[in-house]
């Protein structure tokens, strides 16, 4: 699907749908030509890793004392 700049920032609701089907939109400018497409949406990094991580101790404390927390250089 061709549009130009105009067009595209004006009936942005309908070309971002017309993403969303699979539909490639070109939007011709002076500089050139900038296309539109929609990409899948991420998945977040704790539901995609959920059931293959195992927490083996109780993460809620502090797992170093404060004196044994100095970072080295």
């Amino acid at each position: 699907m061709n549009t130009n700049l105009r067009t595209f920032l004006r009936d942005f609701a309908a070309f971002k749908a017309e993403a969303r089907r699979g539909r490639m939109v070109r939007i011709r400018d002076r500089e050139g030509d900038f296309l539109f497409t929609a990409v899948g949406a991420r998945r977040h990094l704790l539901g995609s890793a959920r059931g293959k991580i195992c927490f083996a101790g109780d993460l809620t404390r502090p797992t170093l004392l404060a004196a044994a927390w100095r970072p080295s250089l």
